[in-house]
């Protein structure tokens, strides 16, 4: 089987890097093929803006819903997105590996929460 992996999360020392890791090695073991996306590494890009559509007109109003399918169309996404488009299309299996609420909510210690407790 072909696994794709796109693992998001800013510290990848941490568990959810762990878990990555072992899940590549089980899978791999296992006889599977892996390819990973590292998110944060990449320095992946998340919003949408002009610079996604290269293609279009300077003075061009961007129609966040539409540039996407019309560069689909006539294939003139960036390559970063072609790329990870063919990752999606070679895989068999996605897996989505992100956890943001875990680690966000760890941000506060112990002590500022019972100081907030009358």
């Amino acid at each position: 089987m072909k696994v794709f992996i796109a693992f998001a999360h800013p510290e990848s020392q941490l568990l959810n890097g762990a878990l990555l890791r072992v899940t590549v090695e089980e899978l791999e073991a296992q006889g599977h093929r892996v390819q990973v996306s590292d998110l944060y590494t990449m320095q992946w890009k998340s919003q949408v803006d002009r610079a996604d559509f290269p293609h279009l007109p300077p003075d061009a109003r961007l129609k966040v819903v539409y540039a996407p399918v019309e560069a689909t169309a006539s294939n003139r996404l960036t390559d970063d997105v072609k790329r990870e488009q063919e990752k999606l299309l070679w895989a068999d299996t996605v897996i989505f590996s992100s956890q943001f609420g875990g680690w966000a909510c760890l941000q506060t210690s112990k002590a500022d929460l019972t100081e907030s407790i009358p």
